[in-house]
C-alpha cells in the first residue's frame, strides 16, 4: 500500500475537511450563543479518522518526527497547568476553582491532538486542507449573514467596515457585520495570507488562495490584525532575502527581542502610559483602559510576585458581573501578555516566554531548519502583536494554526527552479549569480537533525 494514500485520497481529505468545517460553524453567533464551544468537539473526527488509518494500514511513517512536534506543542500547555496547579495549592484555592482551570485547557489537548493527526495524514498538504474547511465555513457565515439583511445592504455594510478600517460606531451599527464577526478565524485568515505567500512554494494556486483568506480577513476586519499582518509580511520578505545563517541569526536575536520587550510592554500598562499613550492619539479602547486600571490591583512588575494561576482574570472579571464594582459588560482581559503575566508570575511568565519563543524557536531552527524557523518566528509575530490588544492566545483555530502550518511547511519539499544551463562558462552575469547565491545558501545551510529521520 502506498504510505502516502491519505494525501490525496478524496474520502480522507473530504472527511477532513468536512469535520473542520463542521466544527467552524460552530463560531456562527447562532450556533455559539446556542452550544458555546461544544461544536469544536467535532473537529475531534479529524483525529478519528487518522486512527482508522492507522489500524487499517499500520503505516508509522514519519511517527517519530511527529511524536516531537507533539511534544515540543504539548509541552507548554502541562507546564502552564502544573505551575498553576502550584500556585492554586498555594493559595488554598478550591477544587472547582482548579477543575475549571483545567478543563479550560482540555481543548489545547484536542488541538495538538488534531494538528497531529492532520501532519500524519497529509503531510505538507495538512494546512492547506484545514484552510478549506476553515474558509467554507467562514463563507457560509458570511452567506447566512447577507440573508438576513439582504445582499446589497450587507455588501453595502462590509465596504464602509473596510473604508472605516473596523471603526467600533460602524461595526456596532450593522446587524451584518456584527452576525459574521468571528473574531478567532478572521486572525486565522491572516495567517493563511502569509502562508500562502511565503511559505507554500509548491502550491500552484497558493496566490488565489491568498487572495480568498484576504477576502474572508477583510471581511471581519480586526485592526490590530491587519497590523499584525503588516508587521509579518515585512519580516518574511526581508528574511527571504537573506542566506541561512543570517536568518538564524535574526530569528534568534526576534526571540530574544521578544522576552525583552513583554516585560518593557507589562511596565508600561501598569504604569499607565500605554492607555494613555493610545487615548492621547485618539485611539478607540472600547474599555480596555478600565479592565487593565482594574488589573493593575492585583499583580507588581516585581522579582517577587509569583502569580495568580491560570484563568484567575476570567474568573475575577467573572466574579464582578452584577456588582457595584463591576467595570465594564465584558469577562476577557483582551491582553494576552498581560493575562499570562497576572496568572503566571514575574518567573512564571519569564519561563513560559523564553520556552516558547526562545526555546522553539531554536528547536525549529536546529531539527527542522532555518527556512521553518522563519515560518515559525513569522506566524508568531503576527499572533503576538494581536496578544497587545486581544484575547486569542488560546483561541481554537489561532492555536492549530500557528502549531500546524510550521509543521505542514516543514514537510513540504521545497523545489528549487532547475537551472538551464547548468554549465558556469555558459551562464550570463546575471544567471552566475543566481547559481553562485543557491550554490552558498546550500553549503551554509544547517542540516536539519530531522531530515535523516524522514528518509
Amino acid at each position: 500500500m502506498d504510505v502516502l494514500y491519505t494525501k490525496n485520497s478524496k474520502v480522507y481529505v473530504g472527511l477532513y475537511i468536512f469535520f473542520i468545517f463542521c466544527a467552524a460553524m460552530g463560531d456562527w453567533k447562532v450556533i455559539n450563543v446556542a452550544l458555546g464551544g461544544l461544536p469544536k468537539v467535532v473537529s475531534a473526527g479529524a483525529a478519528g479518522i487518522a486512527f482508522v488509518y492507522l489500524l487499517w494500514a499500520g503505516n508509522f511513517k514519519n511517527a517519530k518526527v511527529l511524536f516531537h512536534f507533539f511534544m515540543i506543542y504539548v509541552s507548554v500547555i502541562i507546564g502552564i497547568i502544573l505551575w498553576s496547579v502550584m500556585i492554586w495549592i498555594l493559595d488554598f484555592q478550591s477544587v472547582g476553582y482548579i477543575v475549571k482551570g483545567i478543563s479550560k485547557m482540555s481543548f489545547q489537548f484536542l488541538n495538538i491532538l488534531i494538528v497531529i493527526a492532520a501532519g500524519y495524514l497529509f503531510e505538507e498538504k495538512a494546512a492547506k486542507y484545514t484552510f478549506f474547511g476553515l474558509a467554507l465555513g467562514n463563507a457560509v457565515i458570511i452567506v447566512l449573514g447577507a440573508l438576513t439583511t439582504g445582499v446589497g445592504a450587507a455588501l453595502g455594510d462590509m465596504i464602509r467596515n473596510i473604508l472605516s478600517f473596523g471603526a467600533s460606531d460602524v461595526v456596532e451599527n450593522s446587524k451584518f457585520i456584527r452576525a459574521i464577526e468571528i473574531h478567532d478565524i478572521t486572525f486565522v485568515m491572516g495567517v493563511y495570507v502569509i502562508y500562502f505567500l511565503f511559505f507554500c512554494h509548491g502550491e500552484k494556486y497558493r496566490y488565489w488562495y491568498a487572495a480568498a483568506a484576504l477576502f474572508l480577513f477583510m471581511a471581519g476586519l480586526k485592526r490590530i490584525a491587519f497590523l499584525s499582518m503588516l508587521l509579518a509580511i515585512v519580516f518574511a520578505a526581508f528574511a527571504s532575502r537573506l542566506a541561512p545563517k543570517s536568518q538564524a541569526r535574526l530569528v534568534t536575536l526576534a526571540s530574544f527581542a521578544i522576552v525583552v520587550f513583554c516585560y518593557y510592554y507589562l511596565s508600561i500598562i501598569h504604569s499607565g502610559a500605554f492607555t494613555a499613550f493610545l487615548e492621547e492619539h485618539g485611539i478607540e479602547l472600547m474599555g480596555r483602559e478600565k479592565i487593565y486600571d482594574f488589573i493593575s490591583r492585583f499583580y507588581t512588575i516585581t522579582p517577587s510576585y509569583r502569580g495568580k494561576g491560570y484563568e484567575f482574570c476570567v474568573q475575577l472579571l467573572r466574579s464582578m458581573n452584577g456588582t457595584r464594582e463591576q467595570v465594564v459588560n465584558i469577562t476577557a482581559v483582551h491582553n494576552d501578555i498581560l493575562k499570562m503575566y497576572v496568572e503566571l508570575g514575574f518567573f512564571g511568565f519569564f519561563v513560559w516566554i523564553m520556552w516558547y519563543y526562545v526555546y522553539q524557536t531554536h528547536w525549529f531552527l536546529t531539527r527542522c531548519g532555518e527556512a521553518v524557523a522563519v515560518c515559525f518566528m513569522t506566524i508568531n509575530l503576527y499572533m503576538l502583536v494581536s496578544y497587545m490588544t486581544d484575547n486569542n492566545m488560546f483561541y481554537y483555530w489561532s492555536s492549530m494554526a500557528i502549531r500546524l502550518i510550521p509543521m505542514s511547511f516543514f514537510f513540504d519539499p521545497v523545489k528549487e527552479r532547475p537551472l538551464k544551463i547548468k554549465d558556469t562558462d555558459k551562464m550570463t552575469e546575471y544567471e552566475r549569480k543566481l547559481y553562485e547565491r543557491r550554490e552558498k545558501a546550500r553549503a551554509e545551510q544547517r542540516q536539519a537533525r530531522f531530515n535523516s529521520d524522514r528518509d
